[in-house]
This record gives structure tokens, sequence and C-alpha cells, in this order.
């Protein structure tokens, strides 16, 4: 039995759920509660995901960093095709896409507490303590977010958000349906699982209104990767 210990927002979190909702593999999701996320005290691993898989025979396999994975789950469950560019283009997602994310979602105090209300929502952590983090997170978010900017060099976060789209459209699924041709490949999970991460808090939205092409390959990915039937994004 699998089971991802996870944040609900966490975008390296929801690219692991894309996978396995993708392939229906069955798992058990346990919310881990920063900043002590106790639930991974079996693990010297202090982030998220962690993903325990147990097999028939009870011997635990642990798994940590979502790149490693994406790459177990694929071996031993999914078995999609792997190609020679795809490395490629999970890097581009790790080390470029992801990037955008936190200086758009939590730009400053306030719009951090609106879309912590927001993500919290969705969690199953008590009303206490989902005030206690939502409040917190707003304080150090947006100082993680301008640290980001720097590191990566990032100026105008929305243009570039929308470059980084328009790069995954023309290069990525280049007039294709999905990058993995007429059926999605892996890669278009862990692109879809980290914009996903984004979806209520109007990331996508801006995406789709942007790049219809963008639009059409998420709406299609959406039922099959989210667990749910439709975006109402567009």
């Amino acid at each position: 039995m699998i089971t991802l210990y996870q944040y609900q927002s966490c975008p390296f979190c929801c690219k692991v759920r894309a996978l396995l909702n993708f392939v229906k593999q069955p798992y058990e999701i346990v919310e881990v509660t920063p900043p002590k996320n106790k639930e991974l005290a079996f693990t010297d691993y202090n982030k998220v995901p962690v993903l325990k898989d147990v097999d028939e025979n009870g011997i635990e396999k642990i798994i940590t960093e979502s790149a490693t994975i994406i790459e177990y789950i694929n071996n031993h469950y999914a078995k999609l095709p792997v190609t020679e560019d795809d490395k490629k283009w999970t890097d581009w997602v790790d080390q470029k896409l992801v990037h955008y994310l936190p200086p758009l979602i939590y730009p400053d105090f306030k719009t951090s507490r609106k879309n912590f209300k927001t993500i919290l929502q969705s969690g199953k952590l008590s009303g206490f303590k989902r005030a206690i983090i939502g409040f917190a997170g707003s304080l150090v978010m947006p100082k993680v977010a301008r640290k980001m900017k720097e590191k990566h060099g990032i100026v105008n976060v929305e243009a570039e958000f929308l470059t980084a789209i328009d790069k995954w459209v023309d290069e990525g699924l280049n007039n294709q349906a999905f990058y993995g041709g007429e059926k999605p490949s892996f890669v278009d999970c862990s692109v879809f699982g980290v914009l996903s991460s984004g979806h209520q808090l109007g990331l996508v939205k801006r995406a789709m209104q942007h790049n219809k092409y963008f639009a059409l390959w998420y709406d299609k990915c959406y039922p099959m990767m989210s667990g749910n039937s439709a975006s109402n994004a567009s």
C-alpha cells in the first residue's frame, strides 16, 4: 500500500498525486502539519513529499524527493515510456517552472492571507491549526518568494511565468495533444501537477486566458490527473 505524506498545496506533492491519479494507482494521504512535521517522525527526512510503500510481505520502502518518487512510481507501477528528452523537461519543471509559483501566490502579506485561506480549506487540519498556519505562513512566504526571485533572477514574474507557459506549449507539446503524443506521459503529469497547485488561486486561469492551446491541454489533463471531473478554471 502506498502512502503519500504531503502538504495539500505543495507543487512537488501535487505532481506526485497527478501521476498516481493518472495511472489509477490507489494510495492514502497523510497531511503533514508544519512546522514540526511530526507525521514524518519515522524518517530522518523532514520535507515533503515522502512516499511509503509497503508490499504484501510487509516490507517497507521510504522514498524521498519528488523526482525520485516519480521515477519510483513509474518504474514500479505506472511503467510509462521514457524518452531521452524527458529528463530535460522534468528538470525544467523542478528548476524553472516551479520557481514562479511562490512569487505569484505569496507576493505580499495580504495576498498570502487570502490564498492561505483558500489553500487550507481543502486540508484536514482543525480550524485552530488552519488559523495559526495561515497567519505564520503569510508572514514567512512573502520573504521566501522575494528570496526566490533574487536567487533565480526573476524580474517580471507574471511575464516570465507566461513565457514559460508558451515554452511548454511550443516546445513541449509541439503541436501534439500531450507531451506524450496522443496520450499523456509522466512529463505531462509533472507539468500539470506543479501548475495545479495554483488551480484555485488564479494562476491556472491566467495561463489559460493567455494561451488557448495550454487551456485545451490543461482541461484534457484535469479529469485524468486531479481526481475530479472538470477544472472550472477557464
